[in-house]
């Protein structure tokens, strides 16, 4: 059994934790998250403000512990992923409900912000919160995909916060023979 399945969740004080038949939901200081629909062979049992998930197949149980976690930890925290934009010449700006980005393309990147997300810009760095971690994560990585780190050059691309030194860069191309 997994060891994901069988961590129990604590409930903060400041979240109220709605079990319902098939679904779950959480409201915090942060809001309301959406209904998250639980399997029929998955049992969720809550006591003294604890969570704990036990089904047959320990795979779902696992999966759908860290969703609740997820879920919990999103209406009482919110979620944050930092991305860094590193170049010459690379410039982010926020502008009405989009991101401008300047990669070293002949074309500006707009990137519209969704509703449920909030974007800060400071420099060099774009700072992603919300309640849902699937969205930030998402609209963190499809940022990401307009300028992947570059293989070949140190310090050009768009990266998480901390990747740059885990990238391992490739040999150069020899002059000659």
């Amino acid at each position: 059994m997994s060891k994901i399945a069988d961590r129990i969740i604590s409930i903060p004080e400041k979240v109220k934790v709605n079990l319902g038949r098939g679904t779950i939901s959480a409201e915090g200081p942060l809001g309301k998250s959406e209904e998250l629909s639980i399997p029929s062979n998955l049992e969720i049992t809550n006591q003294e403000n604890k969570l704990n998930t036990k089904s047959v197949n320990s795979a779902l149980a696992g999966t759908y512990n860290a969703l609740i976690s997820n879920l919990i930890k999103g209406v009482a925290e919110g979620h944050e992923s930092i991305i860094e934009v590193k170049g010459v010449g690379y410039k982010v700006s926020l502008k009405g409900g989009k991101l401008e980005l300047a990669l070293g393309k002949s074309h500006l990147n707009y990137v519209a912000i969704p509703s449920e997300l909030e974007v800060k810009v400071e420099g060099n760095k774009i700072k992603v919160r919300g309640k849902d971690k699937q969205k930030v994560t998402s609209f963190a990585a499809a940022i990401r995909q307009l300028r992947l780190p570059s293989i070949y050059k140190k310090d050009k691309g768009i990266y998480y916060l901390g990747e740059a030194e885990t990238i391992k860069l490739k040999a150069r191309k020899s002059s000659g023979k």
